[in-house]
């Protein structure tokens, strides 16, 4: 009995002191794009190998930077699903509905003879400004050629970070932001591609 009002004594004063938002139970996934799709505009297939997130933030809970090399770990609030497949899932809609056109579903029997992959190097909240809380997300955007299914030629090899400021300190606040990241990011990608021309090859 004494062990467990030590535990909950711990928790009172880790909830109270905590730099993150609102302790709440919640959970979030990444919107995707309501534009129509442009399967149509290329002649190429692409996959969406595979998309993989830094250790640093791999878990379902949010991360909070706090400080330089300090971290924390929200226990309320994260990702409905594993977040490199809600990443996954909302990037291959961006894609589908940007240069990229005809992007194939994960087990589809079609043979796509382009592929990209996706690496996450930074998904987390910045409160080290405690008045300018901040999403922050970097990713790395790799898309190359297939041939007798095997990688051939690079077409796109590209890393985007982003910053959008928080409209409050709060989980919802950061999911927007994040949002909001992801977006022009996957613009920008979506107009390197088609500087590329990949359909003309």
């Amino acid at each position: 009995m004494r062990n467990l009002a030590a535990i909950l004594c711990a928790a009172t004063v880790l909830c109270g002191c905590a730099t993150g938002p609102d302790w709440k139970r919640q959970l979030y996934s990444f919107s995707t794009p309501a534009d129509p799709t442009n399967s149509d505009t290329q002649s190429n297939t692409v996959a969406l190998n595979r998309v993989a997130i830094s250790p640093l933030f791999q878990s379902h809970s949010f991360t909070y930077r706090t400080a330089e090399n300090s971290y924390e770990q929200d226990p309320y609030a994260g990702f409905l699903i594993p977040p490199e497949r809600a990443l996954a899932e909302s990037i291959r809609a961006f894609m589908r509905a940007g240069a990229f056109g005809r992007v194939v579903e994960p087990g589809s029997g079609l043979t796509p003879n382009m592929v990209a992959e996706v690496f996450i190097t930074e998904l987390y909240g910045d409160f080290r400004k405690a008045s300018q809380p901040e999403g922050k997300m970097e990713l790395h955007f790799m898309c190359y050629e297939v041939k007798d299914g095997m990688p051939a030629r690079v077409v796109l090899d590209k890393v985007c970070s982003r910053a959008t400021p928080l409209n409050g300190k709060t989980p919802a606040a950061l999911m927007v932001a994040w949002d909001a990241d992801l977006r022009e990011i996957m613009g920008e990608i979506n107009t390197e591609f088609a500087k590329t021309k990949p359909n003309e090859r």
